[in-house]
């Protein structure tokens, strides 16, 4: 029965509704860009997210995993946009507890990430 606990104390520590949101394209791309965790604060309907992979050409892939409490959430992005917007669901309108946002992107440049030390670039030749 103390395996049950555990198990419940684990899967209430992160948010459980999640919405992941894929978009490819047909480019190359050698520099895949780690974006650090981010969080939307308790009572916070909707957030904006910095992507520095702006360029249309070139971004080959963007991923982005957005966890929350009460429903899954909205995520909105297009390839070459330089913000991801994730509105929060909820039908009581409190918005409880940190939503958490995971997002990668694979691109062809690092040109704009001089001044962030906080993105993790992984460079290769071959991204899928």
């Amino acid at each position: 029965m103390l395996f049950c606990i555990f198990g419940l104390d684990a899967k209430l520590s992160s948010p459980p509704h999640c919405t992941q949101v894929t978009k490819d394209s047909d480019f190359i791309s050698r520099y895949k860009m780690n974006y650090p965790e981010a969080y939307i604060h308790p009572g916070q309907k909707e957030a904006f997210q910095k992507l520095y992979c702006i360029n249309p050409a070139a971004v080959n892939k963007g991923v982005s995993v957005v966890c929350d409490w009460a429903a899954p959430p909205q995520v909105q992005f297009t390839m070459g946009d330089e913000y991801m917007h994730v509105i929060r669901q909820d039908p009581t309108g409190r918005y409880p507890g940190n939503a958490v946002i995971k997002t990668y992107q694979i691109c062809n440049h690092t040109k704009h990430l001089h001044l962030q030390s906080d993105i993790v670039v992984t460079e290769t030749d071959d991204f899928e």
